[in-house]
């Protein structure tokens, strides 16, 4: 036999050899870890979905919490919105702010506590306090303004409403969040009952004490519209927070405590302490009430921003709609109107069209 051929043979053994080798090379012990590993690699993905869909269902629970959160401090605020005094509506404004901010300190101070970092970067102050005076004069005070003048049954719709629609379009631009067909067409209807309800603004208007004009009616309108965009830019911005490096409190703690301090300083310049405290005499109830409840609100709205996108929770607290429409009617003898009716009914569709979204990472 040749070289040739002798080379040819083994050449050809040594496939056979080495399958045995591989064969006697996966003992039990082996086999035993490699069915180990499939069975994690299987039940890994299953864990994962379920732990989503619980952070998901508890952003879905905050959200409602704060919806009924925020409409009892509505109710609280309608009680305490008195005609053509800003001083006073900047005042309510302030108190609001107040029990968010103690809770948001005693939070930071249990940081401080356990050795960790309570308030955000000096950088970052800066920033959440410039956020938190947007928040506090555009948003809080125009939508107390607004149900000075349009009562609940009007504001709260279109505040609403334009909060949606703001804040979709921020979440896009900003966290880079999808809008889907359905949410979209969602907004569409929204924008349709912005239009219903402005055009029922002048009964409100007239029912609030006010004397029934364009101007008094436009004014409740943008103060509605302007508050609403100002709450969707901020609930975008704090979700950028709180799903980034800051925690819940040290960001709360800044813009709560910024609308605290400067508006009563602002109340205080405007009408003075001794007449602020005069009128909040009979009012004390409903001013602790509100700010009690919006705290709860606020936090429950941070907690749910960590969990679910902007767009899916504002539509979640847009069933504020319904609950302070019916207040309204119910408890301050605001006129019920067709296009009270009409237009609640379409944010009400609105609310059922839109997508859950996906849960934040």
């Amino acid at each position: 036999m040749s070289d040739d051929e002798t080379n040819n043979q083994i050449l050809d053994s040594e496939p056979g050899q080495l399958g045995c080798s591989v064969q006697t090379l996966k003992s039990p012990q082996v086999q035993t870890d490699t069915a180990s590993r499939q069975s994690e690699s299987k039940t890994r993905p299953e864990g994962k979905t379920r732990r989503i869909d619980d952070e998901l269902g508890l952003g879905i629970l905050l959200g409602i919490c704060a919806a009924v959160g925020y409409s009892g401090a509505n109710l609280a605020l309608r009680q305490l919105a008195l005609p053509n005094d800003p001083g006073w509506a900047i005042w309510v404004t302030a108190n609001k702010a107040v029990p968010a901010a103690l809770i948001a300190w005693f939070m930071i101070a249990l940081q401080w506590s356990r050795g960790e970092p309570g308030l955000p970067p000096g950088r970052m102050i800066w920033r959440l306090i410039l956020v938190g005076l947007v928040m506090q004069y555009a948003g809080n005070f125009m939508f107390q303004w607004s149900l000075s003048i349009g009562g609940l049954a009007v504001t709260v719709p279109i505040c609403f409403s334009m909060l949606i629609i703001s804040g979709a379009w921020m979440s896009r631009r900003v966290c880079g969040e999808a809008i889907s067909s359905k949410t979209m067409g969602a907004i569409g209807i929204l924008i349709v009952a912005v239009a219903v309800l402005s055009s029922g603004a002048g009964s409100a208007t007239e029912s609030m004490g006010h004397e029934l004009n364009a101007t008094t009616t436009a004014l409740a309108i943008i103060s509605a519209a302007v508050s609403g965009v100002a709450y969707g830019a901020t609930g975008v911005v704090v979700r950028r927070l709180v799903t980034g490096t800051l925690t819940i409190p040290s960001s709360l703690v800044v813009l709560s405590t910024t609308g605290a301090v400067t508006m009563t300083a602002h109340a205080f310049l405007l009408d003075g302490p001794a007449k602020l405290f005069a009128i909040s005499e009979g009012h004390w109830p409903a001013i602790i009430g509100a700010g009690v409840m919006n705290a709860a609100a606020f936090f429950a709205v941070a907690g749910a921003l960590k969990r679910i996108p902007v767009t899916f929770l504002n539509i979640l607290n847009a069933s504020q709609n319904a609950m302070c429409a019916i207040g309204g009617v119910l408890l301050f003898a605001e006129p019920t109107t067709w296009p009270l009716i009409l237009g609640c009914s379409l944010t009400i569709f609105g609310i059922l069209l839109v997508d859950r979204g996906k849960p934040a990472n």
